[in-house]
């Protein structure tokens, strides 16, 4: 049994080689060049997603990593190599962006880049991430989710040394970013000025009820974006002294789940020592620390998702 296998394999193996360069590619939607033998590895029409007519901030983000995982995927010849990795971490971003879940950005840390190239990925990263908290996932999601897509293909590109991929995704994102950046400004400054008469009281300004602190792979340091999460947090609980404000660590899939327990409750003791110290009272903080028990994306086990390394907070 064992021997007539490997000789099918070799034999199905033999005839996708034997055909030629600009014919051999795996499938891709609506066209069937190739027939793999053993099927498709990036076959996106098993991605589950559903095109609409109005296109909204994760639709854009599914189609956008799924034609990046067909092109990571069937880049067997030419410039640049086949990168299954890459391939593979933006069909897992398609699918679930597909099932409208939480999708973020490749973190710079999370890559094989220089101190440099780190340094400018963390500016850009930084950038995409204050023009989404000015309303660019609403106000221009077509433009914000190409800017996010481009963005992870640039630091992809980069992280693999394609010179070529990289410049054509940062030109790409460049386009996107300004157009993003521009309808969330133009939102946020659209309103008429409040007079003085209309400034509500320290007591009545309203503040989300629930935070997200991100945190590096295999790390439970505070980031400096996470300190100003942490700073936000303290001016609602100021401003809202009855509430009570929970913190749940969690962790990635990634490694074993006893080594992922103790790593969320130091996540979960670095935010609460990070409350205090901003002068919370320790009376008015509950926490808990769930490992990789309860992930915010569900992505099944041994997989790094910067969406799970986190910390949740909840004015409660």
């Amino acid at each position: 049994m064992k021997s007539r296998f490997v000789l099918g394999a070799a034999f199905a193996l033999s005839i996708g080689f034997s055909g030629s360069a600009g014919a051999f590619v795996f499938n891709t939607p609506n066209e069937r060049v190739f027939e793999h033998p053993f099927g498709s590895l990036f076959d996106t029409r098993l991605l589950g997603i559903d095109a609409t007519d109005s296109i909204s901030f994760n639709q854009t983000l599914a189609d956008g990593y799924s034609v990046r995982s067909d092109i990571d995927g069937t880049q067997w010849f030419g410039t640049n190599q086949w990168d299954f990795p890459d391939a593979e971490l933006f069909k897992h971003k398609a699918r679930t962006a597909g099932r409208d879940s939480l999708v973020l950005p490749e973190h710079p840390d999370d890559r094989d880049l220089s101190d440099e190239e780190r340094a400018m990925f963390r500016d850009v990263y930084d950038r995409l991430h204050r023009a989404f908290e000015r309303g660019a996932r609403y106000e221009a999601p077509a433009d914000a989710a190409t800017a996010q897509v481009s963005y992870d293909c640039w630091i992809a590109a980069v992280s693999d040394d394609e010179t070529e991929e990289a410049e054509g995704c940062k030109a790409e994102f460049e386009k996107a970013m300004a157009a993003a950046e521009a309808a969330a400004t133009y939102t946020l400054t659209a309103f008429e000025p409040y007079t003085k008469e209309r400034l509500p009281s320290a007591a009545a300004v309203e503040h989300p009820q629930s935070y997200l602190v991100y945190f590096e792979f295999d790390k439970s340091a505070i980031r400096p974006e996470g300190k100003r999460v942490i700073d936000e947090v303290l001016s609602a609980a100021n401003d809202l002294p009855d509430l009570t404000v929970r913190v749940v660590a969690h962790t990635d899939t990634s490694g074993p789940a006893d080594y992922n327990q103790a790593l969320s409750e130091r996540r979960a003791n670095s935010v609460v020592g990070a409350l205090i110290e901003g002068g919370l009272n320790r009376s008015r903080i509950i926490s808990d620390a769930v490992g990789q028990t309860k992930p915010l994306v569900d992505t099944g086990d041994g997989v790094r998702e910067q969406a799970n390394r986190v910390a949740e907070i909840d004015l409660l």
